[in-house]
């Protein structure tokens, strides 16, 4: 951009190119602004900093959430502030004894509740997986909505609490990599993709005929100024792509970004938001009762539920898990 600014002022082109580049320099400035403001605000987010029962030394103590440490055993609850607005967990926990209902929403986007259960049930010789264990394990900044404490786990929790141990705390948390992937995010907001490139490269092998051409036309008149001739030559091709492109695709990309954070939306790679149009989110898809097709091939459909086997209906039944939060019944995976 800065090259073509550059070539209009030799062709005397005074008041465009420096009106172009006083333009870019503003957008590039008001970039570097969004980016330093982001980063502060992202820096005034503190961690939840509420009291905890830890086992230390064969006792009991209260620490801060701040202070845990991987492997310490904490008792783990449903906890609020002063305001009434629910704590969120400090840090990434494998849950021992009892069973929680937890909001990951934070980390998938999912309002759906999820219940988390002990590993007691796990043999000692297998292995934890981060991936495949997911179901034992209370993730750092999701909200505990509901916890059932085990009673007869050998170590008793002083407040009722369920029995966890440290897995990981700070930046190596869930929350932590994401607030990483927030503040070492895609710096440039652009709006580039292969299939621009592919047709901007179009472009150019006309650009560069064309000034092949305007160049052995030019060459053949000796009155002509060959300065003139190459900077003509250089500006049909760097014509291909205008300065004002970048930036207004920048631009388009920016009000979009914008309007995420309108709704309260932070986009990590906004170089995919162009792509948005080509998106299409299996959850959308909808569910309804068709009938019941049998495992012996056969494609007829019974539709009246009355005319089902037991067998059949309780099986349907229990692939629900239903569980009730503040005296509400939660379905918190249907059809599983």
């Amino acid at each position: 951009q800065v090259f073509c600014v550059g070539l209009w002022c030799l062709d005397e082109y005074w008041y465009y190119s420096l009106f172009t580049l006083f333009m870019l320099f503003m957008f590039e400035s008001t970039m570097a602004k969004s980016r330093l403001k982001t980063l502060t605000e992202l820096r005034r987010v503190r961690v939840d900093s509420q009291i905890l029962m830890v086992h230390r030394y064969g006792k009991w103590v209260k620490l801060s959430g701040t202070e845990l440490l991987p492997e310490d055993v904490v008792s783990i609850g449903r906890s609020s502030g002063q305001n009434g607005e629910e704590k969120s967990v400090p840090a990434d926990m494998l849950l021992l004894a009892g069973s929680v209902i937890v909001n990951e929403a934070i980390l998938t986007g999912e309002s759906t509740p999820q219940w988390k259960i002990s590993i007691a049930g796990r043999g000692m010789e297998e292995t934890l997986s981060a991936r495949q264990d997911k179901n034992h394990v209370l993730f750092g900044g999701t909200k505990i909505l509901q916890h059932t404490p085990d009673k007869s786990f050998p170590l008793k929790t002083p407040d009722g609490g369920c029995l966890v141990v440290i897995l990981r705390t700070g930046f190596e948390t869930s929350q932590g990599k994401l607030m990483r992937t927030i503040l070492f995010s895609t710096e440039r907001v652009t709006a580039n993709s292969w299939e621009s490139g592919f047709f901007i490269l179009f472009l150019v092998v006309f650009a560069l005929i064309a000034a092949g051409y305007v160049l052995v036309k030019g060459l053949e008149d000796p009155t002509r100024s060959k300065y003139k001739l190459i900077l003509s030559c250089s500006l049909i091709v760097t014509s291909v792509i205008p300065p004002e492109l970048p930036m207004e695709l920048s631009i388009a990309v920016n009000t979009s970004l914008i309007a995420l954070a309108w709704r309260g939306i932070f986009c990590t790679e906004p170089f995919r938001i162009p792509f948005a149009g080509k998106c299409w989110d299996p959850s959308l898809i909808r569910e309804e009762f068709s009938g019941i097709v049998g495992l012996n091939g056969t494609t007829d459909l019974e539709s009246d539920t009355s005319k089902v086997p037991l067998r059949t209906v309780e099986i349907l039944a229990s692939c629900h898990a239903l569980v009730f939060v503040e005296n509400k019944l939660v379905c918190l995976s249907a059809g599983d």
